[in-house]
């Protein structure tokens, strides 16, 4: 009983939610499936013991009747050499010599024959033909010998045979005849009968009709009961194949044959069985199948009508009411059930329509902020919305837009500003908390479906940032502008004097042109140099090659290349390094950029015929190095956006007014690809003093 409730409730657990149509065919199926599984499976399983039995009893019988071949032939051929040598050697028995050319000549004559022994009385062996085995005791008339013997090329086994030459005389000799149990001879029976064994001493394969393929075989276990029986009660594999165990002695010192029955055959059969089953039961299947259709297309016509009438469904028509004429009960109560439902859809349908389009309004907008207007008071406002006004839905719900959104100069309101459908206003509004924005908005009318009406639907974006970006923009390419023209004036001036007086010029005069037009070549290379390093930090292209450098070395360049500007403003640089600071692991073309940027630096804040100093001193694992002037310094407001790219001008009360604020921004990427830091702090006495630090590679 709990076997039948559990299979009738995973029947009801797989059936309970598909049609009725298709319970039934599978009904049909998974029945049909059984009875035929089971009936097939017995079959099989029955089948496949009695050929396997057949085959253990037929394979034990062949082996059995091979060596009782064996030994008949072996007694046979025994009494043949006796007959043979008491009619040709009868008075020269005791002759050794005699004998052993008699016993040659027939040893040529019985090729399946390895070994012929002659014997004394005294079971001395006097004459022998072929492998000599030690023979403990020649008397062997009685029954045929299994026997064992040792040499060069291992263990042999031997089937021997012994008679007295003369029959009624026990004084004569005795003839031994033996033939080796080889691999070669159990081949030889394996291709006859298709049946492999081995011979077997205590545990040791000594012979084996495998040949050198006996040593593959894996996987030797015991058979598991229902298939172990008196006989064959072990397993191997080899080669692909599996073989039963059996084993029977040849004698009681532990010689025994093991016959290794080939199964594979018959489990081949059996799949072929199984897949002829397969097929069988799949024929079945097909044809209960149809008879299960044939049924349940006759039950569920009526159903079809109820199908039919609810298509309507797809298409949204809710128009009709559904009228099903039937005596099936079950069908009359499913069609009142449906009409009650067609009735509840109907009258939601056009709620889920309005909310259908109130998201797709949603979604066709790409937006940071949406409001929706009725008219012109807000009757949507979203969460986007809500971050840039800073006001929630809550607080302005149905209340005038224009209360929210009020234009910074108050000379219009917002709904007068507001331009045609899909045109863009950019103004700036007066927010929560006299926060002023600036906000582009675009708007557009979406009519409602079924009213008549439509509505506004505005999308806001903060542009704030942008207008801050495009100013600094446009400074930063005034301040370009203002740093090129500088030097560009300079270079005209000096060489249209070169060219319209260089004739009348003292070489004095001459020098003063040419260090100016030098020193402005300088400024431009400079310039150009941050604006390339620049554009490079923004695409992402820049890297620095670091290796071992002199840092004495690297200053004294930049001190040489930086000269002509300092010797103009009478300033000059002093070098404060001591001698025992270490290499560094630095790019120094990148780091005699740096020094450039803060010594020109410290020559355009600074004043006129005043001393700039570079001092250095060992930190930890980094050098850092220090740029001071005697400027005004930095305020502490600006620290932290002088090295951003864009140098305020309100402080500034150098000769020069104007900067890019560039190199301070490239001076510090370097600085920081090469692991290190860079800062400003104000310089004891007055001015500033810039720093950085670079790594050391801890050689000297």
């Amino acid at each position: 009983m709990g076997i039948s409730n559990w299979f009738i409730s995973i029947y009801q657990r797989l059936f309970k939610t598909y049609s009725l149509r298709t319970q039934i065919i599978a009904s049909f199926a998974v029945l049909t499936i059984l009875s035929v599984t089971v009936v097939g499976l017995t079959a099989l399983w029955t089948n496949y013991r009695y050929l396997e039995t057949a085959k253990r009893q037929q394979s034990l019988s062949m082996i059995s009747s091979f060596y009782q071949a064996q030994e008949n032939q072996l007694a046979d051929l025994v009494v043949l050499t006796s007959s043979h040598l008491a009619f040709e050697v009868k008075d020269e028995l005791d002759n050794p010599a005699v004998l052993q050319e008699h016993i040659s000549s027939i040893h040529n004559g019985i090729p399946k024959i390895n070994t012929i022994i002659v014997c004394d009385i005294s079971g001395k062996i006097v004459a022998v033909s072929g492998d000599n085995i030690p023979i403990n005791n020649c008397n062997l008339e009685t029954n045929p010998i299994y026997t064992t013997s040792l040499n060069n090329d291992g263990i042999q086994v031997w089937l021997l045979r012994g008679r007295k030459i003369l029959d009624k005389n026990p004084e004569s000799p005795t003839v031994i005849l033996g033939i080796q149990l080889d691999d070669q001879l159990l081949m030889e029976m394996c291709n006859t009968c298709d049946l492999y064994h081995s011979i077997m001493q205590n545990g040791e394969m000594i012979a084996t009709s495998f040949g050198s393929n006996y040593s593959d075989r894996t996987n030797l276990h015991a058979l598991p009961s229902r298939f172990a029986d008196v006989e064959f009660q072990k397993s191997y594999s080899m080669g692909g194949h599996i073989y039963y165990i059996s084993n029977f002695p040849l004698n009681s010192k532990g010689l025994e044959v093991e016959v290794a029955l080939d199964i594979t055959s018959i489990q081949q059969d059996q799949r072929q069985q199984e897949l002829f089953l397969t097929i069988v039961i799949l024929f079945v299947v097909l044809v209960s199948v149809l008879v299960g259709a044939f049924l349940a297309q006759i039950i569920q016509r009526p159903l079809s009508q109820l199908v039919k009438a609810t298509n309507q469904y797809e298409h949204l028509d809710l128009s009709e009411p559904i009228q099903i004429k039937t005596k099936l009960r079950e069908v009359v109560e499913l069609s009142q059930v449906l009409e009650n439902s067609r009735s509840r859809i109907e009258s939601t349908l056009s709620s889920l329509q309005k909310e259908k389009q109130w998201s797709d309004l949603l979604l066709e907008s790409i937006v940071e902020g949406i409001i929706i207007l009725d008219k012109d008071k807000i009757d949507y406002f979203s969460p986007g919305a809500e971050r840039i006004i800073g006001l929630t839905e809550n607080e302005v719900l149905q209340k005038p837009i224009n209360s929210i959104l009020i234009p910074s100069d108050q000379s219009s309101s917002f709904l007068d500003l507001l331009p045609p459908p899909g045109e863009k206003i950019r103004c700036k509004f007066m927010l929560k908390e006299d926060d002023d924005r600036i906000l582009s908005i675009t708007h557009a009318e979406q009519p409602i479906i079924g009213s008549g009406k439509s509505q506004t639907v505005l999308v806001l974006r903060d542009v704030n940032e942008e207008e801050v970006f495009s100013h600094l923009l446009g400074s930063f390419l005034g301040n370009i502008t203002h740093e090129f023209r500088t030097p560009l004036t300079a270079l005209t001036a000096s060489i249209e004097i070169l060219m319209e007086e260089s004739e009348v010029l003292e070489p004095s005069e001459m020098y003063e042109l040419l260090s100016s037009i030098h020193l402005s070549i300088l400024n431009l290379e400079n310039l150009t140099d941050n604006l390339l390093e620049g554009s490079s930090i923004e695409t992402g292209r820049f890297h620095v090659n670091p290796h071992p450098s002199d840092l004495y070395n690297i200053i004294q360049i930049a001190r040489e290349t930086i000269n002509p500007l300092l010797v103009k403003y009478g300033q000059s640089l002093s070098i404060s390094i001591p001698s025992s600071l270490p290499l560094v692991m630095v790019d120094g073309r990148r780091i005699n950029q740096v020094l450039l940027n803060l010594i020109s630096n410290a020559s355009k804040y600074g004043p006129s015929d005043e001393i700039i100093t570079i001092q250095a001193k060992l930190i930890e694992n980094f050098i850092e190095v220090s740029i001071n002037d005697r400027g005004n310094g930095v305020p502490e407001a600006y620290r932290n956006k002088i090295f951003t790219g864009f140098l305020p001008n309100s402080y500034e009360k150098g000769r020069m007014q104007k900067g890019t604020g560039l190199g301070l921004s490239v001076s510090q990427t370097i600085i920081r690809a090469h692991g290190g830091q860079m800062g400003v702090r104000d310089r004891t006495g007055g001015g500033s003093e810039f720093w950085f630090t670079i790594p050391i590679t801890g050689e000297t």
